[in-house]
């Protein structure tokens, strides 16, 4: 953030040069509207007013991707909720035969191979 801040002061110096050395008037007209100006402070107006409509630009991308994000969060908490309710249910269907004292018998492996078939 210091470095940002530092930049900005930068500029406005570097503007604030470039104002004091561009004196000369310059006379602006839009449609109706007309108004003579320095040119330097006439050049540092227009440069802001970009910066600043590009800093409008730049946070109506900000809201779009935000929201795509918040979508995302939502759908892998869904995904989360989804997988949680399966482990559940497999704990559930694992605990009665836990309860009873019932256990599978091992397998007897020869070879890698379950005996009496094909692997699963």
């Amino acid at each position: 953030m210091k470095s940002y801040a530092l930049a900005i002061l930068l500029a406005m110096l570097v503007a604030a040069g470039y104002a004091f050395q561009n004196t000369g008037d310059v006379v602006v007209r839009f449609i109706i509207w007309e108004k003579t100006l320095p040119q330097g402070l006439w050049d540092i107006l227009l440069f802001a007013a970009g910066g600043l409509l590009m800093w409008i630009v730049s946070l109506a991308s900000l809201i779009e991707v935000r929201g795509a994000l918040r979508r995302k969060v939502k759908e892998q908490d869904e995904r989360i909720r989804v997988l949680e309710q399966e482990k559940q249910q497999l704990l559930e269907a694992f605990k009665p035969n836990v309860a009873s004292g019932v256990q599978a018998e091992p397998m007897e492996m020869e070879g890698g191979i379950p005996e009496g078939g094909a692997m699963q």
